[in-house]
Parts: C-alpha cells; structure tokens; sequence
C-alpha cells in the first residue's frame, strides 16, 4: 500500500469512518455502558505482531468498528459516572478531525492555529475571571497545566536562579489539602522540591481546605527555617468536588508572601454558573491556574489550560529560542510558555466547541450536571438502604449501600460496597467508581455528561441495589 490516498478515495474512507462514529453516538442510550473486552479479544489488542505489509483500509475499518468501538472506555454513555470524564459533542470531534488534518505545530509562528490558539486562552481566562493579559497555554490535561504553573512559581521563587544553579537551599514548601489531587504532588516530585515539603493540609467538614490549620503550618515551617512558597488550592476536588475558601486563601498568600495556585482542573468551568459562582470569589486573585476543557467543556482528550497571571514570569520560567527558530515571530512562541516544542494543534477542537455552544450553553449545561447531582442525592436519602456521605457543591455525589441490618458494621459496609463496585463495573450496564473518605469506601459518582438524564439516576440507583443484593444479607 502507498503512504498517500487519492482524493476520492480519502472522501469514502472518511464518510464511512464518520458513519462509525454516527452509529457509536446513536447506540449509547441503548448500549451497555461498558462491555468488558473478552480475553481473546485484548490478548489480539495487546500481542499483534508489528505489520510487515501495509493493509486494506477497509478491512482496518471493519477491525475498528468490530473492536475498538466495540469496546470503549465508556465515557461517552449517559450512563457513565466514573472519575471526571465528559464525552465530546460531536462538533468538537470533527474539530479533532480537521486539526489533525493540518498537522500543524503550533509551537509559535504566523499561521491561523496561533492565532486560534491565543483566542481560546483569552476566553479561558475570561470563564474563570482570570486576567485577560496573564500568560496562558494548552497543554495535554490538568497534570502538566499544574506542572507549567508550579513551575513559573518555581522560578519566580528561587528569583531564577533555578534554571542555571539547579534546586537551592533552604528548601520550598508548598501546601495543598489532604483532598488535593496527586498531580500536585508528582509535580513537586518532577520539579525537584520533593514530596517531602509538600503539606497536607487537614480539610474542614466540607472537605475544603482549613485555612487556620494551613497558616499554622506555614508558621511552624517559617520557624523551622523552610521556605513556605506555594498554596496549591483546589477548586473542585475529584473525590468531592469541594471548593476551597478561595479569598480567605488569596487573603493569606497576600499577608505571607506565598504564591496562589488553583487546581480548577475539574471545577473551573462552573465558575460560570451563578449558583456557586460565589464560591470562586478569589480565583481571579491567583498568580496561576489549571483548568481541563476535557473534563467539564465536553472536548476530546487531550486539552489542558495553564493560565499565569505574570506572563513575563511564564516565559522567563521556559523561554530557550536556539537561532533556527529565530524568525516567524509575529508574537512569541508558545513554546516559550511551556515544556514542548513541538505541540498539536490543541485549540481547534476547543475553538469550536466554545463558538458552538456559546458561554450560556456552557453555562445551561454545566447548572444542569449540577441539577442532576442534587437529584441523585435526593433519591440518595430518600431510600431506606442507601447512606449519602457527600454533596456537592458540584457535581460529585458520594453515597453507600447501607441497609438497616448493616448500620454501624463498618467493616463489612465496607466489604459489601467493594463488592458492589466490583459487580456493577463487571455488568457494565452503569458504570461508576470508588473512592475513600475517612478512610472508609464510598461509590462516587460524578455527573460532567450532557446526555445524562434522571432515568439514567434512576438505573444507576436500580442497579447499585441490585448488584448488593446479590451480596447482602
């Protein structure tokens, strides 16, 4: 086979692939919401010698529709309710098309995915009433958006003595709560500060960070003769969805000369929602933010946001242009701002989400993810055999099966939910994850999907007592 496709040939092959898809989104309601992949199948997956010869094209469609669609994460069911995974509007995925199409490397340069880029950035900021003039850039998720901000504070911290001299003495401390994500800590692992002075912060009743707690430390680390450098905040914890006290946060940075990070990796887009808008009272005071389109802006994986507040600070934290790069500079590269050199053409898919579905539609959505959640819980208290052990104030919902005859018997509460966890996601049928709170498991269900209905509440619920059933009593 020849590396190039005719024309003609290319338009066939393409309109069958988007029938696939066609025919993917128009089963989910009544598909499974996961099909376990068989073992020969994943063993065929896993052990395919590397191809000698080239192979039809449609024969490789066939083998696509018959196993890989066959067999998908699941995510884009409304009736998945794992971790922060939204499915992508279909708009968003001829985005992915098209940009792929033009293989451009938006590392900088005069061409229109620059400048595509940099109108995304500017939305961003403003969805999060972050400083439209600050820095900002796309990266693959909410990990390396929170690697690229704690790096710039990195920077800034050490007066940019790092980048010549490696890490110096006495050590930085950066702080996040017993609830902030691990990206926070395998970035102070990757940036050479080490887990060691990184803080654990306890959380309050609503599992937000306790800022009295927070600036005891700080004092206890100042006195100890550390460097206290950094609050790593979160707003829209994944196992909760709690939002930290923003301004009481921004408030102490200010007084101790820490910089102010926020982690709104899941929760930043429903900054828009008036309903909690409140609670991100502060964030437009960061020196540095994390947001992930693919989590809450219904885009394809991969599309990350770091926003910097300093966008002089961001680039001198990156900035390495060897002579070969030195001209088709309209504006400065991205590459500047960030860890790669050569970057995917990001933006295109968010670009045209965002003008599909306007900041209302994002904003009608979102509220309504929430809705849902509050209806959850509601069918949550209401049954005799279910505990909810956490609400809100976003889209997370946290409960157990605890029938009358196991209240109180922690142990084996917590044997039957394993269970549970373990059959529903076997069936497939609902498709949700587990988390620990107090040290004890919970079902968590997270709710970032616009095709999500209450009938599909109501067969997760079906489904969870089910599956308990079958284990209790």
């Amino acid at each position: 086979m020849g590396v190039d496709i005719p024309p003609e040939e290319f338009r066939r092959l393409g309109y069958r692939a988007v029938d696939l898809l066609t025919e993917h989104f128009a089963a989910l309601v009544d598909q499974p919401s996961r099909s376990p992949v068989p073992e020969t199948v994943r063993r065929e997956l896993m052990d395919a010698p590397a191809p000698e010869d080239g192979s039809d094209p449609d024969a490789l469609l066939n083998e696509v529709a018959s196993t890989i669609l066959r067999y998908p994460m699941g995510n884009g069911s409304p009736r998945f309710f794992g971790w922060v995974n939204s499915p992508a509007t279909p708009f968003a995925v001829l985005g992915e098309l098209l940009a792929s199409g033009l293989n451009p490397s938006v590392a900088g340069g005069d061409h229109a995915a620059t400048y595509v880029e940099h109108a995304v950035l500017r939305w961003m900021r403003q969805m999060v009433r972050f400083p439209v003039d600050g820095g900002g850039i796309l990266t693959s998720g909410g990990s390396v958006a929170n690697l690229v901000g704690l790096a710039v504070m990195r920077h800034v911290k050490t007066a940019g003595r790092v980048r010549a001299d490696g890490l110096l003495q006495p050590a930085l401390v950066v702080y996040t709560s017993t609830e902030g994500h691990s990206c926070i800590q395998k970035a102070i692992e990757l940036l050479g500060i080490g887990h060691s002075h990184l803080r654990r912060v306890p959380v309050d009743s609503q599992w937000r960070m306790d800022v009295a707690a927070l600036e005891r430390q700080i004092t206890a680390d100042r006195g100890a003769g550390l460097v206290p450098a950094c609050v790593a905040a979160t707003a829209g914890t994944v196992n909760t969805g709690a939002i930290d006290p923003l301004g009481q946060i921004a408030n102490l940075c200010g007084r101790e000369g820490l910089w102010f990070h926020v982690d709104a990796a899941y929760g930043g887009p429903a900054a828009l929602v008036p309903e909690v808008a409140p609670l991100y009272e502060g964030l437009e005071r960061a020196d540095s933010v994390a947001v992930d389109a693919h989590k809450w802006m219904y885009v394809p994986v991969e599309c990350g946001c770091a926003m910097v507040r300093d966008a002089a600070a961001m680039r001198d934290a990156f900035s390495l242009v060897p002579p070969y790069l030195r001209d088709d500079t309209a504006l400065p590269w991205f590459s500047e701002f960030g860890i790669q050199q050569s970057r995917g053409f990001k933006a295109l898919k968010l670009w045209m989400a965002m003008r599909h579905i306007g900041i209302e539609g994002y904003r009608q959505s979102i509220a309504r993810d929430i809705a849902l959640a509050r209806v959850l819980r509601v069918r949550v208290r209401a049954a005799a055999d279910f505990e909810l052990v956490s609400e809100g104030p976003l889209s997370v919902t946290c409960f157990r099966y605890a029938p009358e005859g196991l209240r109180g018997q922690h142990a084996e509460i917590d044997r039957v939910n394993r269970a549970v966890l373990d059959g529903v996601q076997r069936d497939g049928k609902v498709f949700l994850t587990g988390t620990e709170l107090h040290g004890r498991l919970a079902l968590r269900a997270c709710i970032v999907n616009f095709r999500t209905q209450e009938s599909d509440l109501d067969a997760l619920i079906d489904e969870v007592r089910g599956v308990a059933q079958r284990h209790w009593p």
